[in-house]
């Protein structure tokens, strides 16, 4: 893959770095760096990503689904994006992806990565004093529950169309409006759930793969059927439930806020969960540093409005404001 990525539109400006950063079993899990190509003779300020497909499919790598706005920001600021794959459903629970991404944010800290990194092509060093989250859709879930993990230590959270009310009966009950025309069968889900083999690990699912499976759970309701599956439901809900989070009595976000962006004709993510977290988090986290900067613009337009956009549109820069300068100070 990385080949033939490295040398997609996207990334002409860019470096890109692999390496697994850790292994169940015999699978190795990957992790990418996109690096500025300009030269940097100080630390890079790190902006730490994840891919979004519904927590099913999508790859770090997946252009169709990376901002445009994010790669325009890493190169403006000389920033790296380290961007993760992490397990995906059904195959693994949804705490074996929280598990990933918790691995994840503990190898960044690690000597593995400064060795990495000094020894590439271009060679990088990462402040780990100014880090900011990023992540569209499922991905965005990531970003922002692992901003609230690590409050104290993330500067700023942003997250695209994240699907942050995971109670939401958006996710459990049926819609009415099919994602897709043709409707895909709900006899899709029953079926991949049948042939899922006990230890079997998926970890990258290039598109269209598995799209479809997403859309059916979303479609039927059983996206919390897939989230909830193979574990209890009251286990460690306030990690995977970010509004519920919010009600712990030491629950803080970064200092530069949370930034979210929302297309209000969102089928598959829609705009009333983001708005209730924005509410419930300025309410909860009144008096406390980055309450003022829960950010939640609405857009019209759909799931993935943001892909195309770019930094230098007013809208956006507007929207990152006081995220960007909390990262960056």
């Amino acid at each position: 893959m990385a080949t033939s990525i490295a040398s997609h539109e996207k990334l002409v400006e860019f470096d890109l770095v692999q390496s697994r950063y850790k292994k169940v079993g015999d699978h190795e899990i990957r992790a990418d760096f996109i690096i500025p190509h300009a030269e940097c003779t100080g630390k890079r300020p790190l902006i730490v990503r994840f891919h979004g497909g519904c927590l099913i499919t999508g790859d770090s790598l997946s252009m169709e689904w990376f901002p445009q706005w994010l790669l325009d920001l890493a190169k403006k600021h000389n920033a790296v994006i380290a961007s993760a794959n992490y397990r995906l459903l059904p195959e693994a629970t949804s705490l074996d992806i929280f598990e990933d991404v918790e691995d994840f944010w503990t190898w960044l800290h690690s000597s593995d990565v400064e060795e990495l990194l000094s020894s590439c092509v271009n060679p990088t060093k990462l402040d780990l004093d100014r880090i900011i989250t990023a992540g569209e859709s499922a991905g965005g879930l990531l970003s922002v529950c692992l901003a609230l993990a690590h409050p104290d230590e993330i500067r700023a959270a942003t997250a695209s169309y994240p699907c942050l009310d995971m109670a939401s009966a958006h996710y459990s009950a049926p819609n009415p409006v099919p994602l897709t025309n043709p409707p895909i069968p709900e006899s899709l889900i029953d079926e991949t759930l049948a042939q899922v083999k006990p230890g079997a690990i998926r970890s990258s699912a290039l598109l269209p793969d598995r799209l479809d499976l997403g859309l059916a759970a979303i479609h039927y309701g059983r996206f919390t059927q897939l989230y909830e599956r193979g574990i209890e439901s009251s286990h460690h809900r306030d990690l995977r439930y970010p509004l519920e989070r919010l009600d712990q009595p030491d629950a803080k976000i970064p200092r530069g806020g949370i930034a979210i962006i929302q297309g209000l004709q969102d089928h598959i993510v829609p705009a009333e969960g983001n708005q209730r977290f924005a509410e419930k988090g300025r309410e909860v986290m009144k008096g406390k540093p980055g309450a003022d900067k829960i950010i939640l613009t609405l857009r019209e337009g759909s799931h993935g409005l943001d892909i195309p956009t770019r930094l230098e549109e007013r809208w956006m820069q507007e929207h990152l404001e006081a995220a960007v300068e909390a990262w960056l100070m």
